[in-house]
């Protein structure tokens, strides 16, 4: 996988020149370049080998190696041998291997029928692949890419004689999706740290968006819109604490989706074990930058601000909601819900909305769709943690452990 230090640095590229965002887009097209090979190939593998026989497979191409490269006399296959990759990755395998090897021991006819199935692999590159195409198709709407169009020349035959061509489609594959990661690409840091931040905290990370024209380009580009804006006079505060969010199907919202798509399953333990069939060494990048992300806000002394958050279970959810009435949250609704009869209390407080704005950006800077999700509206204010695991790291920031 591709090899990066671990560390944040500062945005350096010009983040509101088109042509820096051109070439971003050319980068995203080669990860579509190289699903899209991997599809091609599998879909034909489908189309010339799922149901045929043994025997029959072999009229038209010797696929033994591909089939039992590494398969033990008694029928298993070795450690990343070259029937397991293609069995684990591609679904392309007997339906029994031991029926298989047992009639070729015995030189009967070899009617084992073999089968191409649509593995967890093959799902997740497709699932990419889709999420990159709406990217893309978005861009050349902008003009930030001629087309949308991912045109790759597949040589079937060829992957299947050469076992070294497989494996750089793979490594190829998987280094084109690490590579787009907020972890080692600083244009994706970018569109991560944006959404659901106040634009006095937006402008205090990356200082041209005070450029007006800059904020624009940025805007227009990824999606940006306000989702919050305060009830205030003053118009300077009112800018100041407008908090802004990727509109829905937006490239920015798309492209923090393609992120976490990623960072999930190179995270996923059964997902790591069908590629270490081929990769020995696998890095997890969602584990390297959430530690990196919590290592930096504690570094600052940072600790989650002290209010109750939403904590959402498998089996019920416990629901912490606050009312907003002009720059005060005034009331918070907690809902009990998955018990026979859902309960809901409402309590006073007091709680400035501005300064928890405040005291909460820079972890909705790094930690938003993360760790927890920040929702705001004109009415209500609420932060969600991802997942039990998540609540108690919330609550050990809010202790500065």
């Amino acid at each position: 996988m591709v090899n990066t230090h671990q560390r944040f640095e500062a945005v350096t590229f010009d983040y509101g020149n088109l042509d820096e965002w051109k070439s971003y887009f050319e980068e995203i097209k080669e990860i579509a370049k190289s699903c899209k090979v991997i599809e091609e190939f599998w879909n034909e593998l489908k189309r010339k080998c799922d149901g045929l026989t043994f025997k029959d497979l072999q009229k038209e191409f010797d696929y033994s190696t591909v089939l039992l490269g590494g398969v033990t006399p008694d029928g298993e296959y070795k450690e990343r041998s070259l029937a397991r990759v293609y069995a684990v990755l591609f679904g392309f395998k007997p339906e029994n291997i031991h029926d298989l090897i047992e009639k070729l021991k015995r030189s009967l006819p070899p009617t084992t029928k073999i089968v191409v199935e649509e593995t967890e692999f093959i799902r997740f590159v497709r699932s990419v692949l889709d999420k990159v195409m709406s990217i893309l198709r978005q861009a050349e709407s902008k003009g930030l890419i001629d087309s949308a169009d991912v045109d790759v020349e597949v040589d079937y035959y060829d992957i299947l004689s050469d076992y070294k061509k497989l494996i750089e489609i793979l490594e190829n594959f998987v280094n084109n999706v690490a590579k787009i990661l907020p972890n080692y690409n600083q244009k994706s840091l970018f569109v991560w740290t944006l959404t659901k931040l106040t634009y006095k905290y937006m402008t205090t990370a990356y200082p041209e968006l005070r450029n007006e024209s800059v904020f624009e380009v940025v805007k227009d580009v990824l999606g940006l819109d306000v989702v919050f804006s305060p009830d205030v006079e003053d118009d300077k505060t009112k800018r100041e604490y407008e908090v802004y969010s990727y509109h829905d199907s937006s490239i920015g919202g798309e492209l923090c989706r393609l992120f976490q798509m990623i960072w999930y399953a190179l995270a996923d333990e059964n997902f790591r074990k069908h590629l270490q069939v081929v990769f020995t060494e696998l890095r997890n990048p969602y584990m390297e930058f959430y530690k990196l992300v919590i290592q930096s806000l504690k570094s600052i002394g940072w600790r989650f601000p002290n209010i109750e958050f939403t904590q959402r279970y498998y089996d019920s959810s416990f629901v912490h909601k606050y009312q907003i009435s002009g720059i005060i949250l005034t009331s918070q609704h907690a809902y009990y819900t998955g018990q026979r009869y859902p309960v809901v209390e409402t309590k006073n407080c007091n709680i400035s909305l501005l300064k928890l704005l405040d005291d909460l950006a820079p972890g909705v800077f790094l930690l938003n769709g993360l760790l927890f999700v920040l929702e705001i509206s004109k009415d209500y204010f609420e932060i969600i943690a991802l997942s039990p695991g998540y609540a108690e790291e919330i609550n050990r920031l809010k202790r500065g452990e």
